[in-house]
């Protein structure tokens, strides 16, 4: 998808357009990160003692929210200000 969001030569002067396109291709490392964090949060014998590590750990799992709250807020401001259309 995020190939075909610059097909226009004019797309990459859109901000919205290339916000988009990195929420969404940096959506699935996101989503491993916070995996791989939140189990080393929960999991590791050192953080045993740390506070709210479970809360930590639930908010580290919710880290990739935020590429899809950017990705939503982009593609509301594509399909406003720009018609719909990428460029």
């Amino acid at each position: 998808m995020t190939p075909m969001m610059f097909d226009d030569p004019k797309a990459l002067e859109s901000p919205a357009t290339v916000t988009l396109a990195i929420s969404v291709a940096t959506f699935p490392i996101v989503c491993l990160v916070a995996l791989a964090l939140s189990w080393l949060v929960f999991a590791l014998p050192a953080l045993a003692h740390f506070p709210y590590r479970y809360t930590w750990a639930c908010g580290l799992t919710a880290l990739p929210l935020i590429n899809v709250s950017i990705g939503g807020l982009a593609l509301a401001w594509i399909s406003y200000f720009n018609d719909g259309f990428f460029s």
